[in-house]
């Protein structure tokens, strides 16, 4: 895995992705923190401010915002880092590594749901190094525990900070189970 300091001329969806994997997210027991820190970095260190928020600080949840002229209502884009088990299956490839084999990267989360994390932070990124406004705020979320019921995750924020939802009309999240192709 690439350090996140010494990051930002690769910073490319498929780069990404494959860091991503190498995060053992598995739910139970979450440990999505090192997760979400090393996507916090990526951010920051483009010049992008988050905020971590956790109810369990082992199960943190981020959330960045991208300033908009404020001629469009806020646009979310949001996605989970936690992953279900790769216990008791058979991987042709191992489901923590991240290896890109013939185009397609391998392993747990490549579809539910890092690869549309992966894209999600690239979108952050081209925007924030393009120095642009987009029209309305683009609001980020990377949430944990979401393959438990989000008591951590993504009910914890809505039920304890809606003011950072505040506005949203529109959002872009979970569309796992369907082959993706990425860099192939």
């Amino acid at each position: 895995m690439r350090d996140p300091d010494t990051f930002f001329a690769e910073k490319n969806p498929v780069g990404i992705l494959q860091d991503l994997i190498c995060f053992d997210t598995t739910n139970p027991p979450g440990n999505e923190g090192p997760c979400i820190e090393y996507i916090r970095r990526l951010l920051e260190n483009a010049g992008i401010p988050t905020q971590i928020i956790a109810k369990n600080e082992n199960r943190p949840n981020l959330i960045a915002r991208i300033a908009g002229d404020n001629t469009a209502p806020p646009l979310l884009l949001y996605g989970h880092v936690d992953v279900v088990t790769a216990n008791s299956q058979t991987w042709q490839y191992p489901p923590f590594e991240g290896r890109m084999v013939n185009g397609y990267v391998w392993g747990r989360g490549a579809l539910d749901m890092k690869g549309g994390l992966a894209m999600m932070v690239s979108a952050m990124l081209r925007l924030a190094r393009e120095e642009r406004s987009p029209a309305g705020d683009i609001v980020f979320a990377a949430v944990s525990d979401e393959e438990s019921g989000g008591i951590h995750g993504a009910r914890f924020l809505v039920e304890n900070y809606p003011e950072l939802f505040a506005g949203i009309r529109y959002a872009i999240g979970e569309f796992g189970g369907a082959s993706m192709d990425f860099g192939g």
